[in-house]
Order: C-alpha cells, then sequence, then structure tokens
C-alpha cells in the first residue's frame, strides 16, 4: 500500500471494515483526500476476520451476498476508485493536535508513526473483539476438537452434525448457511425467543416443521462427551433440570456474541456510553475534530446494521468535509417553531 506517513490528509479513518471503506468512499465521492488505518492484517473488519463465507442478507441491493464478495466490491469501489492508502497491522495509539485555526491538525500517534489529517472519523466497527464463551459449562478441553467460535471455511463442516448455540442474528444465519453443508444442523437456545431478523427466524423455524433441521428451546448444554473429540452434547431444559436430552454431534458451534474493547481508544477522552463512542445527532464526537460511525457508536435509536452504519459514515463525511471547506455545508434545518430535526425553516 502507498506509504504516506508524511503527507497530511483530509480525512483519516480509522477501521477497514464495510463502514470504514464506506466512510473512504464518501469521502472520494466529496474529493476529500482519505487515508484508512487497521490493527487487522487484511480489510474487511468482521467480514474478512469472523465469517468470510458467511451469506449477508441485509445489504441493499444484494438479496444475499457472501461477506468475502461484499468486502471485494467495497475495495474495488474505494481502494481502487479512489487511491486510498490503507496502513494494516497499524494501531492508534494516542491523539494530539497541532496547530492553529485553519492550519490545525489532528495527529494520530501509531505503532508505525505519526499520521497527519485536518480531521479523523473513527469507524472501528466494535472495536477489539473476542467470542464470548459458553456461561456455565468450560468448553476450553474440547477447543480444536469439535468446539468452533469463528467459522473460516465452511467446508470444515463438510458433512457433519452440528449444533449451533445462541439466539442471535449469526446462530440462526449459520442455521441458514450450513444446510446444504452439513449433514445434521441443531439449533440449541436457552430462551424460546430468538433476536435474530424476523425473515431469518421465519426461516429456521420453517426448516425446523420441515425436519430439516432439529430446534431445541428452551435448553442449554450440561455436557460435552467423546473420545478425543466431541461425539455428543447432553442439553437440559431452561424450566425443568431433570429434562433432558441427548444430541449426537461432531462439531459445535458458538455463536454467543462477541466481548467488545475499545482498546486505546477509551483514554482518547471520549465521552462513553454502553461501551461505545457517544456522539451527537451529526456523529461528532466529545473530541475536537473527531466524529465517528457504525457499530462503534452510540447514540438514542441506535441500530447496529451494515446498512446504517453506511447512512452513518456519509453524515459523519460531510460534516469533516464542512469543516475543512465551510462552504460545502450540509446539515439538517431546524424550524423555529417545532424545533424537529430535518423540518425546513418556517415550515410546520
Amino acid at each position: 500500500m502507498k506509504d504516506d506517513f508524511d503527507e497530511i490528509r483530509d480525512i483519516t479513518v480509522i477501521g477497514a471494515g464495510p463502514v470504514g471503506l464506506s466512510t473512504a468512499f464518501w469521502a472520494g465521492m466529496r474529493e476529500a483526500s482519505s487515508r484508512i488505518i487497521d490493527s487487522l492484517p487484511e480489510i474487511g473488519g468482521q467480514l474478512t476476520t469472523l465469517y468470510p463465507e458467511k451469506w449477508i442478507f441485509d445489504v441493499p441491493g444484494h438479496p444475499k451476498i457472501l461477506a468475502r464478495d461484499l468486502v471485494e466490491l467495497h475495495r474495488r469501489q474505494t481502494l481502487e476508485q479512489f487511491d486510498v492508502p490503507v496502513h494494516l497491522e497499524t494501531t492508534a495509539e494516542t491523539i494530539s493536535w497541532e496547530g492553529e485555526g485553519d492550519d490545525r491538525l489532528v495527529v494520530l500517534h501509531t505503532d508505525k508513526g505519526e499520521l497527519r489529517s485536518r480531521t479523523v472519523i473513527v469507524a472501528g466497527g466494535h472495536g477489539a473483539f473476542e467470542p464470548k464463551k459458553l456461561p456455565g459449562y468450560d468448553l476450553t478441553p474440547w477447543e480444536g476438537r469439535g468446539a468452533h467460535y469463528l467459522v473460516g471455511e465452511k467446508k470444515a463442516f463438510q458433512g457433519k452434525r452440528v449444533v449451533i448455540i445462541g439466539g442471535g442474528d449469526s446462530a440462526c444465519d449459520w442455521v441458514v448457511n450450513l444446510l446444504d453443508t452439513a449433514e445434521r444442523v441443531s439449533l440449541v437456545h436457552r430462551r424460546e425467543g430468538f433476536r435474530a431478523h424476523e425473515a431469518t427466524v421465519k426461516e429456521v423455524m420453517d426448516a425446523g416443521e420441515s425436519g430439516r433441521i432439529d430446534i431445541h428451546v428452551p435448553y442449554q448444554v450440561k455436557e460435552v462427551t467423546g473420545n478425543g473429540a466431541i461425539e455428543s452434547v447432553r442439553l437440559f431444559h431452561t424450566d425443568d433440570e431433570a429434562q433432558e436430552i441427548e444430541v449426537p454431534c461432531d462439531a459445535l458451534l458458538l455463536q454467543l456474541g462477541f466481548k467488545t474493547q475499545l482498546g486505546p481508544l477509551k483514554e482518547w477522552g471520549f465521552e462513553i456510553s454502553k461501551g461505545a463512542i457517544q456522539v451527537d445527532q451529526l456523529f461528532g464526537t466529545s473530541l475536537e475534530r473527531v466524529w465517528a460511525c457504525g457499530d462503534i457508536t452510540s447514540f438514542d435509536g441506535k441500530l447496529k446494521l451494515i446498512a446504517t452504519g453506511y447512512a452513518e459514515a456519509a453524515i459523519a463525511v460531510a460534516q469533516a468535509v464542512h469543516h475543512i471547506r465551510p462552504e460545502m455545508k450540509i446539515q439538517p434545518k431546524y424550524s423555529t417553531n417545532t424545533g424537529v430535526p430535518g423540518a425546513v425553516e418556517g415550515q410546520p
């Protein structure tokens, strides 16, 4: 990638996930120069690191698209079209400011050197992340022997009896994704309700009713057994622990979410809410010349979707560009009568 440590960019984007790549795209569309930094070794964020072969169903314009293919489209749209430098395996450790007035700059002190820009947009997804472990039962002895938290390649589950633990989007998505790969798929959740998108839940329920998968709710893991590798999982009923069932299993896929950490960002002086960066309605942060967008942000009505992250990125870039070039101002107007965001002056 292009070495631009000696250059001053309009915007430095922290995070090379889909929202970070989209942020740099919007910068290019506004004719603002940008760069991207990320601590991971590849672009794509969670899409690349956690589930490159997972189908993504909630990106507008795509009935479904593989995570790795979505990342490739972002690469072509942003990095190729606008020649954006990307600094991978680079961690922004501290932040400072230098200069005055129009020459004021933000300095990111990274483990590879200093990067200067007129503004910064944090689009770092959840920050640093690691899979949550199963509560109530230690699966550590089975890791590498059939217990999985991530899926690098679906072929690892080819012809296997897979038990998926969880009730969110990832768990339900993997049920659908592995239908044509695994010999048998079983879904286990400690509650009867699911937190996934309703359309995905319906697809899972339909597969259960047609006999294509087994659904065990509300059940939890009591014991995992096997000779060298997992061979079966014993479950107990959440409301009646004496009620147990045995499920044959070659692979146990834990999809319980991720522990997220802001890492060095938490020491920068951001206002933090619910473990994320608090932003205003224009995605400004409590730090000068710094905006944020995507899953790393917190505000009333926050919805953690790739689609909403794209919109947040467009707004954050518009504000950053306005800060650099005030004549390019784009922001909601307010009615003097109602004070409602988005209302046009003088209209009810």
